[in-house]
This record gives structure tokens, sequence and C-alpha cells, in this order.
């Protein structure tokens, strides 16, 4: 297994800036965040010579891309006409990460999106606007993760075999964050055999829970989840690509957050967490 590092964490960095950071403290890859917080990272913005420009960072720094995270992006939409847009949209980064990198079938992550109370009323319709996603995959060419989250239509591992199996489409699986699971009250012992089958892409990150049952998203290594036990389970599991950190929008809108500081906090207890775990890098 590799190491990656999300740029949702790094809203004010370009690309061209992130990769050369990330690439110092250690990491193998970069996940790519696409969105309008997110300076100069939409697809228009990615102007002919800054495709190249990143292309050729990506190689001089031997980073991989596991994937695109689109976060303007949600499977359960309600507003009409908003799945034509997405699905144009999911094109353009399909164009924009083949520029990048031209070697690997690009992989789009992003929310299934509702709320839990409302499973059983969109259940259906998730699925189906899964299987049309899927679709789009097949005829573009690209991979598509669809992250489960707590409090959200997915946040268990029920549900997400539950909805992976309806879609039915290889090109549509699951985008894992372990914490999301663990916040259900799911171990990585029980969850990480279970949901590795179907999953497509990662995030890990970190939470804690307070006794009135409020909650904080924290940075890997200062929360409650058991990031050795993750990561060995995961790699009995058979999992061998990215583990991507992930740093909450609870952390980075916060006035004082360093995001540098953050991406080499996470990345100590990642690697640390690896070589504790007895897990080989690569």
């Amino acid at each position: 297994m590799k190491i990656a590092y999300g740029t949702y964490a790094m809203p004010k960095h370009t690309l061209e800036d992130a990769i050369p950071i990330l690439a110092n403290i250690g990491y193998d890859g970069v996940e790519i965040c696409t969105g309008p917080r997110h300076v100069g990272s939409l697809p228009d913005a990615m102007t002919p010579s800054r495709r190249a420009a990143i292309r050729s960072l990506l190689a001089d720094h031997d980073m991989g891309v596991p994937a695109t995270f689109a976060t303007a992006l949600h499977v359960h939409e309600t507003e009409d006409g908003k799945h034509a847009e997405n699905f144009e949209f999911a094109r353009e980064l399909n164009g924009m990460v083949r520029d990048f990198v031209p070697d690997r079938e690009p992989v789009l992550a992003f929310g299934i999106g509702g709320r839990d109370y409302e499973w059983l009323k969109i259940r259906d319709s998730l699925a189906a606007a899964g299987r049309e996603y899927g679709e789009l995959a097949e005829r573009e060419g690209f991979r598509l993760a669809i992250e489960a989250h707590s409090g959200a239509a997915v946040d268990r591992t029920s549900r997400a075999l539950w909805l992976i199996d309806q879609i039915g489409n290889d090109r549509v699986k699951l985008h894992f964050d372990m914490v999301h699971f663990f916040l259900a009250g799911e171990t990585a012992e029980e969850a990480v055999p279970a949901l590795v089958p179907i999953t497509g892409h990662t995030h890990v990150t970190d939470a804690r829970v307070h006794d009135d049952g409020s909650l904080d998203l924290l940075l890997l290594g200062q929360g409650e989840l058991d990031t050795v036990g993750y990561v060995r389970a995961m790699h009995e599991a058979g999992w061998d690509d990215f583990i991507t950190l992930e740093v909450s929008g609870m952390v980075w809108n916060k006035p004082a957050y360093l995001p540098v500081a953050a991406a080499e906090f996470a990345y100590a207890t990642l690697d640390g967490a690896f070589r504790e775990a007895g897990v080989p890098r690569g």
C-alpha cells in the first residue's frame, strides 16, 4: 500500500504548489480536490499550459493520483437538471485527469448524499442514479468511487453493501473512509473485510465522540480511531492501492489552521502506523 494526501485540506494552495510540498514530506501520491473553494482547481481554470506543468510535476516527483475528489457532486440530487450538469462536470474532470496522468484510468470520487433517516425513502433512487453514473463511466472510460459518510444516507456497512450490489456495475465502487463507519459503531475488524471487495478509493481521518454525543473530526492521530488496527486490517483484506489521508473541513476552516503542518502531522501518524503494523509501503 501507498500513502496519498488530499488537496481538499489545502484550499489556498494551487496543485502546482501542493505537489512538491507533499512529495517532500514523503507522500507517494496526491488526491486532487476540485471545487469552488479550492483555488484554481476547476477544469476551466486548468489551461493547457497548466495541465502540462502539472503532468511534469507529478512525473518528476513520482507522485501517483489515486482519484479526483469533487466536492460539488453527490449521487443524491433534488434539483431539476442537476444530474445533467453533474454528468457534464464528470466528463470535464475525466479529461483533466487524463491530461495529468495519461497512463492511469481516472477515478472520480464524490459523496452519496442524503440523510441517514432518508435511507428507506431514497435508496432505490440512489441505486438508479448510481446505475446512470456507471453507464456514463463505461462510455467515457473512468471509474467512480462514491462516499459513505456519517449522518448521510449511507453511513454503515450494510447500506454500502446493498447500494453497490444494486448498482451492479464494476465501474462504481465505494469511497471508503473508515472514520464514518467507526462513528456508526463499527470496528476496522468488522468493516474492512466486508468493504474492501467493493472499495475503489479510500480516505482516512480521525474523530472524537464526546459524552453528549457531539463529535469532532480531527487530524489522524488526534482522535480515537485505531489507526494501526485499520492499516493492518486493510493489508490483511488485500487492499494494495493508496490510503489517502483526508483533513476535514471542520479542521481546515479554523482560522489557526496550518495546512503544511497538518500534512506533516497526518503523514507521521499514518507512516508510523504502517511501521507498527508491519505493513510495507509500495
